[in-house]
Formats: structure tokens, C-alpha cells, sequence
């Protein structure tokens, strides 16, 4: 079977306006006029000190009618004319760059066999499937800018090694994985997330921008390590920053397990790695800058109006094109370039040589709003971390599944099917990837039991609403609306500070409070289980995504959470699903459950990308104490290159750049 599927007192006064930096000695023109010192008061006035100059030869002091001596008007319009001439240069500067930039990108557009891995996503590579022996898996990435034309409008993304999806991390379970990331973009920092790995005892590793750490500078590079923990499956990688996985930098991670649970008398006779997803002609960033802004269509009243794909990728190509739907990345006078041709992926599915065969289908949703459902045409597939019910597979947003698709004889099924959009489907409210039967249950854990008279409260209540508030649109937790910090993250914030807690201010620990756009939940007890349930006020689904842990679901229902006296809440205690990822139907409620047994700062948040950059996130400081002393033995060079980012950030060089012409 064949398948086809981004300052001292001269008027002249560094552009006439006070400069704490440099002083002149005489007015603005004065021929007389000559720069002194520089004196910065600025704390890092250290750098300044290559051009500081040896002080002139004296000259003859001013008589007392000089110095009272009023500014002439000429004096004043010259440095008027002078000040809007600095501008005018630094605005046309910024402009000829942007122009460069774009006629840059369009004389480098990637080729579609250049973008697309197809080698890696169909698995064929050669790996060894090995238990017992641990292994270190190296890799290097490059980020960059690329302008391709994956749905056939061309647009500008951001890659990984030039490519889109990214490249195939492949393990064993047990491994290491090393990941050095150099980013080469020329104006944006960025941070990679491992969704789904645990990073056991190394948060700092996770990837989060503003709470595991600050983004990696333009130009920097920094290396991921973190040990594959009794992990197993299919994973992904993506930008933890901003929306940049909108535009491509997203990839696969696939860790085999030797002993791992298959249906009765099944043998996998092939693999494939299927991403699915919405995709934008626009620059992500672009877009986001939209819709946080109150003049947006997007309002409380009215969601489901975020900014919407224009196309669906399949393994990073579009079935089909609509030309009529440009980028608004490009001038309307210069549109890019569109071929409607549709793209299709083709891939072998069936070995000629095995007469039964199973096919594991790795199934991701790289989506940054959308669900999608998942058929094959005549196939009532049957999944396997779900092995498929003869119903569709709805894939939430950020969703990992596996299907296996079982054939009597290659000879039976010789057609081509095409992978593609349903374009007559309506995506249903209030759908769930809640509990459901699995023909290979997974191995049975009975739900954590929750202490509920605990003084240290391992259980926590979350609430969200979408809220407008002020310039910019809003989303509340908790009447929290988390941003990121601009030169800080959370983990380096939290390890000077003691939490024994706050009984009247559970956001104050010790009389240290974190920023009132941080929400930080305690969890001080080693070991213990946690119980959060969390309340939806919004009538449209939300996909939740837990860093560090996977949770159990161990109750939900319409309505909010009532501490159990609910009595639409519906209960699952004995063998309860496990995710790092589900999605909360509108206007219901969720309660989940994990266990304290990894000290760290660890997200939970909204997955649509829109959502979390609009506030929809809270953190969990996992065992405050066990942290500090990891931090402390972590290796000092990651250590202090990481908490370096924080302080080499780009728009603290700008600050220092518009201080130094005083354009503010």
C-alpha cells in the first residue's frame, strides 16, 4: 500500500538633549565645543572605558556675562534640526536593513527535498533498538531565518539545519541526549522545549523561556543534556519562545524500548513519523503583535477568532494550496510568490517482504491552535497507546499517538490513499481526549491518594478566564496574567529566596514576592502526591500542557470543581489515564494528579500559542530545598552561561544604544 501524504550641559548634549554619557564644553556649534570625558553613570559604565579620552588643553574661562548668557534661537532650531536629522537617519538605517533582509531571504528560498526530511520522518535510519547499554546521542542545531514555500506561498520560517520539521532525535530509553543550539537569527532569542520529557533533577534543561531560563542571544549558543529517564514513545521538540514554532522550529523525538507492550502475536514491520498541523502564510510574530492588541477582532465575547492556519501541513507540506490567500509578511505590492500545484508526500508503508505486517503510525499535532481528527480512507485503524478504534482520532493540539495498522498480506492492500484535510469538517465543541478503552492497557497504577488535611497544601485550584486589560488582551489565572521577564527567569529568581509560605498570599513566600505577572504554586513536600484541579470559565476548549511529570486524570466534569461535592464530577481512581497534555472541554473542569518526585520550576499552561503569550500560564516550584542543591552541583559552566543570558539580552543593548543617542 502506497500513501500520499519568525549629557555636560552643552546644547549640543549628544543630540541635544541631556546625556548621561558624554559632556561638552561649549554650546552646540560653539567652535569651541570639545567633549571632555565620559562620565556614564550607568552601571555597566565599564564599557566605555576603551574610548575614554584624555582631558584637552585648558582654555580661557568664560566671563560671568557668557555663562548667563541665554541660547539663541539659532542655537535651539539647529539642535532641533540636528535631532530630527538623527532620527530620520536611524529610522531610514532600520528601513534599508529590512529591505536587505527581505530581498536577502527571497534569493535564498529552500527547495521542498531540502525542507523536508522525508529519510528521518519515515524512520530510515539504520537505528539499533538495544536495551542495557547506555549511549550518549549528540547533536547540533542551527537556527536560522529560511524563506520556503511549504503550503506553496512562500513565507519566511525558522529552522532547524535548514529544515522543517526539524531533525529526528532517536534513542533508547535510558540514553542521553545532547543538543548543542547555535542561533544564528539576527534579531529574535529563542529556547528549545523537549515536550514530554521529564528532565528529571534538570529543569534548567527544559527550555522554557522566562522560567527555566532566559532565551539564547542572537549569535550564542547554548547545549541541552538531560538523561531519558524510564521514558519511552513518541516525543517532539519546539521553540519555547514567543510563537516561533508557528514558523517551523519544530521537530520529532522517538525513544525505543525493547521490551516495550504490543497487542498479541504483533510484530512492527515499519514505522512512520506523520506531523500534522495549521500553518500561517504570516510571521508568527507578526500575527501575535495582532491579536494581544485591543483593536483585534479577538475579544471575551468572541472567541474562537484567534489568528486561524491558512493551510494544514502534513510532514511539513500542504495537500493543497489557495493562492488567494497570501502573506501578509510581503507588501501587497510585491505578494510572494504562489504555486498551486499540490504537494504530496509519498511514502512505501508496506515491506514486500513480510507476509503479516503491523505499521506504526507516530502521530504529533504541531498545531498552535488547531485539533484535528485523524482517518485513513477504507481503514478502521486501530490505535495503540491507543492500537485505533473504528471511530476518527482526534488529535488536541500538541497531542502525541501511535496507531497501528495491522495487514493479512502486502498483496491485500496495493492502492494509494492520500493523507489530507476533511475541509467539510467542523471542529466540535467540547470534545475531550478524556479516559477510553485501550485493547493494551497500559500498566495499571491506582490513582494517588491526596492528603487533604495537609498544612503544606500539595492541592491547588486553578481558574482561568479571558479578560481584557488595558492595551493589550489578557488571559487571567487565578487573576494572574503571567508575561515574560525581561531580564530574569523564574528559576534564578526563586533560589536566593526561603518559601515556608504564605497562608494569607499563597504569591508570597518569606516577605519575597515574585513580580505580580509570575503566579509561582509551592510544592515544598518530597514525594507527596499533588492534586490540582483546574476551572474553565471560557466556553472554547483548551489544550493544558504540564512540564516535568506526567499526570494522572482523575476526575472531571461540567461546571467548576467543588472539592469533590460536585456532583457532575466524574471520578477515576482505580487505573486513571496518564498525559502531559490534555484538552479541557469549554466551561468544565479537570482534576489531575502527580507526584512531588522532581524538584524544579515547571509550566503549566494553555498549548495554544496565541493563549500562553496572552498570559494562560502558571508555574510549580517543585521542592524549593532539593532544587537549590541541584543548582548548586550543576556543571558551573552551564551554569553561569545560562544565568549570563539573562543580562546579554538584545533589547538591553538597544537600551544602551538609544541611551547613548538619546532618541528616548
Amino acid at each position: 500500500m502506497t500513501m500520499f501524504f519568525s549629557s555636560s550641559q552643552g546644547v549640543f548634549r549628544g543630540l541635544c538633549h541631556t546625556s548621561p554619557i558624554i559632556e561638552y564644553s561649549k554650546e552646540c556649534g560653539s567652535d569651541r565645543s570639545e567633549i571632555i570625558s565620559f562620565s556614564s553613570q550607568e552601571e555597566d559604565s565599564h564599557e566605555f572605558d576603551d574610548y575614554t579620552k584624555s582631558p584637552p588643553a585648558e582654555t580661557e574661562p568664560l566671563t560671568s556675562n557668557e555663562k548667563k548668557q541665554p541660547k539663541t534661537t539659532i542655537t535651539q532650531l539647529l539642535c532641533i534640526l540636528l535631532r530630527a536629522l538623527g532620527r530620520v537617519l536611524l529610522a531610514s538605517l532600520l528601513f534599508v536593513v529590512s529591505i536587505l533582509l527581505i530581498c536577502g531571504l527571497k534569493g535564498h528560498s529552500i527547495s521542498l527535498d531540502k525542507l523536508v526530511n522525508v529519510t528521518e520522518l519515515n524512520l530510515q535510519t539504520n537505528f539499533q533498538i538495544e536495551s542495557g547499554k547506555q549511549r550518549l546521542r549528540e547533536y547540533e542545531f542551527n537556527i536560522t531565518h529560511g524563506l520556503a514555500a511549504p503550503s506553496g506561498v512562500q513565507k519566511k520560517m525558522v529552522l532547524v539545519n535548514g529544515q522543517s520539521p526539524g531533525p529526528l532525535i532517536e534513542a533508547n530509553t535510558g540514553d542521553i541526549v545532547r543538543v548543542k543550539v547555535n542561533n544564528h537569527l539576527p534579531d529574535e532569542s529563542t529556547a528549545i522545549h523537549w515536550h514530554g520529557i521529564h528532565q528529571r533533577n534538570t529543569t534548567w534543561m527544559d527550555g522554557v523561556t522566562g522560567v527555566s531560563q532566559c532565551g539564547i542571544p542572537p549569535g550564542k549558543t547554548f547545549t541541552y543534556e538531560f538523561h531519558l529517564i524510564d521514558q519511552r514513545g513518541t516525543f517532539w521538540y519546539h521553540a519555547h519562545s514567543k510563537v516561533q514554532y508557528t514558523d517551523g522550529l519544530y521537530g520529532p523525538i522517538v525513544i525505543h524500548d525493547p521490551n516495550e507492550l504490543l497487542p498479541p502475536d504483533t510484530t512492527v514491520a515499519a514505522e512512520r513519523i506523520i506531523f500534522m498541523g495549521g500553518s500561517f502564510h504570516a510571521y508568527g510574530e507578526d500575527l501575535l503583535k495582532d491579536y494581544l492588541q485591543p483593536s483585534s477582532a479577538w475579544s471575551p465575547s468572541m472567541p474562537g477568532v484567534e489568528p486561524l492556519p491558512d493551510v494544514i501541513l502534513i510532514n511539513g507540506l500542504a495537500p493543497f494550496t489557495n493562492c488567494n490567500l497570501t502573506s501578509s509578511t510581503w507588501p501587497s505590492s510585491d505578494p510572494p510568490i504562489c504555486d498551486p500545484s499540490p504537494l504530496q508526500y509519498t511514502t512505501p508503508m508496506i515491506p514486500s517482504s513480510n507476509t503479516a505486517a503491523a505499521i506504526r503510525l507516530r502521530l504529533i499535532n504541531h498545531s498552535s491552535f488547531t485539533s484535528l481528527y485523524f482517518t485513513i480512507d477504507s481503514h478502521p485503524p486501530s490505535p495503540s497507546s491507543r492500537s485505533m478504534a473504528s471511530n476518527p482520532i482526534l488529535e488536541s493540539v500538541h497531542h502525541q499517538g501511535t496507531a497501528l495498522l495491522s495487514y493479512p498480506s502486502p498483496s491485500s492492500n496495493t492502492s494509494s490513499l492520500d493523507i489530507r484535510p476533511n475541509p467539510n469538517l467542523n471542529t466540535p465543541q467540547n470534545c475531550t481526549d478524556l479516559p477510553f478503552n485501550l485493547p493494551v492497557p497500559l500498566r495499571a497504577i491506582p490513582a494517588y491518594s491526596v492528603d487533604r488535611t495537609s498544612t503544606t497544601k500539595n492541592t491547588h485550584e486553578i481558574t482561568f478566564q479571558f479578560q481584557q486589560a488595558g492595551p493589550v488582551n489578557r488571559i487571567f489565572i487565578n487573576r494572574t496574567s503571567w508575561s515574560i521577564l525581561p531580564n530574569n527567569a523564574q528559576l534564578w529568581l526563586s533560589l536566593p529566596q526561603s518559601f515556608t509560605g504564605d497562608s494569607t498570599d499563597p504569591g508570597s513566600y518569606n516577605n519575597h514576592d515574585f513580580p505580580l505577572n509570575q503566579q509561582v504554586l509551592l510544592l515544598p513536600d518530597p514525594d507527596k502526591p499533588v492534586q490540582v484541579a483546574i476551572n474553565s470559565r471560557d466556553v472554547m476548549e483548551h489544550p493544558f500542557h504540564l512540564h516535568g511529570h506526567t499526570f494522572q486524570i482523575v476526575g472531571w466534569g461540567p461546571g467548576e470543581f467543588a472539592g469533590g461535592s460536585n456532583p457532575n464530577t466524574t471520578w477515576n481512581l482505580e487505573n486513571p489515564m496518564r498525559r502531559d497534555t490534555l484538552t479541557i472541554p469549554g466551561l468544565s473542569h479537570v482534576v489531575i494528579r502527580f507526584l512531588a518526585d522532581n524538584p524544579g520550576i515547571w509550566a503549566l499552561h494553555c498549548h495554544v500559542a496565541w493563549h500562553m503569550e496572552a498570559g494562560m500560564l502558571v508555574t510549580f516550584l517543585e521542592r524549593p530545598d532539593d532544587l537549590k542543591h541541584l543548582v548548586h552541583d550543576m556543571d558551573s559552566e552551564t551554569r553561569k552561561l545560562s544565568r549570563s543570558f539573562c543580562f546579554t539580552q538584545l533589547g538591553h543593548f538597544l537600551n544602551l544604544f538609544y541611551s547613548f543617542l538619546n532618541l528616548k
